[in-house]
């Protein structure tokens, strides 16, 4: 990468994360591209420039919340795994890293995808990558034949999901008062009563 290129997409990164943090703090609406620019440093038509609007800053937002909780380094680590409790262990360290390191801006778009179309399609994109993360777990598993006899690939990545849902974990911290640990190791040991093979 050029000094050039690399130089513009720190831009980015700073743009990405001064919305972020903007948006969970104040709420889509009442976030302006121009309060963006200034808690990045640079000014509005470098946001435009760099990023583009303000719908286009909130859709990178899945690709920031991945990055920033590590699931790329989660998920290469438990495909290398020799062992399947490991493996099935993956989206239990996924949902926990999410909710440490980004649940901020999660609890933001829950609260106002219902009014917000634009952060609707956020939730929405980012609960497709949950579900496809889910079944590509329980095919792994199937593939090292750790699934438990009779489980229905297909079924078992729906199971796998909703066990491990963010919403569900926001649910079990916010309202139940859950710590983070508590609700890794419930997905983690529901996840393998539920998938693996005795």
């Amino acid at each position: 990468m050029s000094r050039r290129a690399e130089q513009a997409e720190q831009t980015r990164r700073a743009i990405l994360r001064s919305a972020r943090r903007l948006f969970a703090e104040k709420g889509y609406a009442r976030t302006t591209v121009r309060e963006v620019a200034e808690a990045a440093g640079v000014s509005a038509q470098t946001v435009y420039d760099s990023v583009g609007s303000k719908q286009a800053l909130v859709a990178r937002l899945n690709d920031l919340i991945d990055e920033e909780a590590g699931i790329g380094s989660i998920v290469a680590a438990s495909m290398t795994a020799g062992d399947a409790a490991t493996l099935a262990r993956t989206q239990a360290r996924i949902t926990r890293a999410i909710l440490e390191h980004c649940g901020d801006i999660v609890h933001a778009l829950v609260t106002g995808a219902a009014s917000e179309p634009e952060l609707a399609a956020v939730l929405h994109e980012g609960h497709r990558r949950h579900v496809e993360g889910a079944a590509q777990v329980v095919r792994a598993l199937q593939e090292r034949g750790a699934l438990a006899e009779g489980v229905d690939v297909a079924e078992a990545g729906a199971t796998l999901a909703v066990v491990s849902d963010l919403q569900v974990a926001l649910a079990m911290r916010e309202t139940y008062g859950w710590s983070l640990d508590r609700i890794e190791a419930w997905i983690a040991e529901t996840s393998a009563r539920l998938l693996l093979r005795t």
